[in-house]
C-alpha cells in the first residue's frame, strides 16, 4: 500500500477514536494507539509498520516533545524542588525499582528488559498531566507547580536512563555528556534572561517583517532540530534535546504574543497530525503478548498504580495546601506520550522486543483508562465549614 494512502487512514482512524475517547472521558491518545491496533498486524492487518512510517514517527515525537518542552519553564524545575522530587520518587522512582524487582526475580527478565518496560508504564506523563493541570485550572496555584515539577523530574530521569540504555557500553561517557549539557542548558537559560528585554525586542522586531513571525518559527524548529542532533550525535536520545530545545523558548524571552503564537500553532500541528499520526503508528507494532507477558503486564500495572497511589497520597497529604491527595495520587498516575515514546525508541534501538513492547503500551493504555477517572468530582479540599478551596 501506498504511504500517502497509509497515512490518510491512520489519520482519520486516530482522529475518530481519539474524539470518541475524549467523548467517553479517556484521553484522546488510547483511542490513536487503538486506531494503529486495529489497521495493524495484530486485528486487521491493513498496514505493516516499516522504515517509512518510522522516520515519520520520529518527526512526529520530535513535534510533541517540542511543544512539550515549550510548555514547561525552567522555573516549574527549579522554584520547587524539593517537592518535585518528592513527588518524582514516590510517583515514578519508588514504584518503578519495585517494578524491576519483581520483573527479574519472579518473570525472569533482564535487568535491561526490565528497566525499560518498568519506565515505559510507570513513568508519568507531562503531556497528559499539564492537560489536566489546564483543565482543573492547577496552573493558577502553587499546587500545580509543584505536581509539575514532580512530573518533569520523572520525564528527564527517564529520558536519562533511556540514554544510557542505548549506549551502555558508554554509561560513564554518556552520563558525563548529559551532566555536561544539563550544565550548559542552564547556564545559556540564565544568560537568556539576563539580557531578555533585548532579546524580546530583536524577535518583536523580526515578528513584525513580512514574513517575520514564519522565520521565527523557522528559528525555533531548526534550533530544536541542531539541539537535537548534537545529543543524537553524542550518543544521547533526540527527545532530550527536542525536549530542552523548548524549554529555552519561553514568554520572558520572545514576548507574549510570540509565545503564545508559537504554543497555538504547534498545538494545532500536534493535534491534527503528528500526534494522531504517532501514536497510531506505535498503536501498529502492538501484539497481542503471550499468557505468561499477560500476567507480568497486570502485576507491573498493579505495582504502579497502588504503590505509586500510596506514595502519592502520603506526599500530597504534606505539600499540598488546596488539592485532595486523592486526586493528586491520580492525576500522577495518568500516562502517555513520554511512555509511548521510551517504548518506541527503544524497539526500534532493538533493547525490547516486540512482545515487551506490547506489554509496555498496553500497560500505558490501561493506566490511561483507569487513573484520571479516580480523580473524582473536585479535586479541591474542603475547609473546616464545608467550603472548597479555590
Amino acid at each position: 500500500m501506498e504511504v500517502v494512502i497509509e497515512i490518510l487512514l491512520l489519520i482519520a482512524l486516530s482522529l475518530l477514536f481519539g474524539e470518541i475517547a475524549e467523548k467517553l472521558k479517556v484521553p484522546g491518545i488510547v483511542g490513536n494507539i487503538v486506531a494503529g491496533m486495529l489497521l495493524g498486524p495484530m486485528l486487521l492487518n491493513v498496514i505493516q509498520p516499516g522504515a517509512i512510517l518510522e522516520g515519520i514517527s520520529t518527526i512526529s515525537l520530535f513535534f510533541i516533545i517540542l511543544l512539550i518542552g515549550i510548555e514547561v519553564t525552567t522555573e516549574v524545575l527549579t522554584k520547587h524542588i524539593s517537592s518535585g522530587l518528592e513527588f518524582a520518587t514516590a510517583s515514578f522512582i519508588a514504584p518503578v525499582v519495585i517494578m524491576v524487582a519483581i520483573a527479574t526475580m519472579l518473570f525472569k527478565l533482564t535487568a535491561m528488559h526490565a528497566v525499560i518496560v518498568s519506565i515505559a508504564i510507570g513513568v508519568p506523563s507531562i503531556s497528559i498531566i499539564s492537560v489536566l493541570i489546564l483543565k482543573y485550572k492547577l496552573n493558577e496555584h502553587e499546587d500545580g507547580i509543584r505536581l509539575l515539577s514532580g512530573v518533569v523530574i520523572a520525564d528527564v530521569l527517564a529520558f536519562t536512563i533511556l540514554a544510557l540504555a542505548i549506549r551502555s557500553h558508554a554509561v560513564a561517557v554518556t552520563l558525563t555528556g548529559i551532566i555536561v549539557f544539563f550544565v550548559f542548558l542552564f547556564a545559556v537559560d540564565r544568560l537568556m534572561k539576563r539580557h531578555a528585554t533585548q532579546i524580546r525586542k530583536f524577535f518583536n522586531s523580526a515578528s513584525s517583517m513580512e514574513r517575520g513571525e514564519d522565520l521565527v518559527f523557522t528559528a525555533v524548529i531548526i534550533m530544536g532540530f541542531v539541539v537535537a542532533s548534537i545529543l543524537q550525535l553524542i550518543g544521547i536520545t533526540y527527545v532530550l534535546g527536542a525536549f530542552f530545545a523548548g524549554i529555552l523558548i519561553h514568554e520572558a524571552i520572545v514576548g507574549k504574543k510570540l509565545y503564545n503564537s508559537l504554543k497555538r500553532t504547534f498545538r494545532r500541528l500536534n493535534n491534527s497530525f503528528f500526534i494522531p499520526v504517532f501514536f497510531s503508528i506505535a498503536g501498529l507494532s502492538v501484539t497481542l503478548p503471550k499468557d505468561a507477558y499477560i500476567v507480568m503486564l497486570f502485576c507491573l500495572i498493579a505495582i504502579s498504580a497502588i504503590i505509586g497511589w500510596v506514595l502519592d497520597y502520603g506526599v500530597a497529604m504534606h505539600k499540598l495546601e488546596r488539592v485532595r491527595p486523592r486526586a493528586a495520587a491520580a492525576l500522577l498516575g495518568s500516562r502517555g506520550a513520554v511512555g509511548v515514546a521510551i517504548g518506541a525508541i527503544a524497539l526500534s534501538a532493538g533493547l525490547i522486543s516486540s512482545n515487551l513492547y506490547s506489554v509496555a503500551i498496553l500497560g500505558i493504555v490501561i493506566m490511561s483508562l483507569v487513573m484520571p477517572a479516580l480523580i473524582g468530582r473536585s479535586i479541591w479540599r474542603q475547609n473546616g465549614h464545608g467550603d472548597r478551596f479555590y
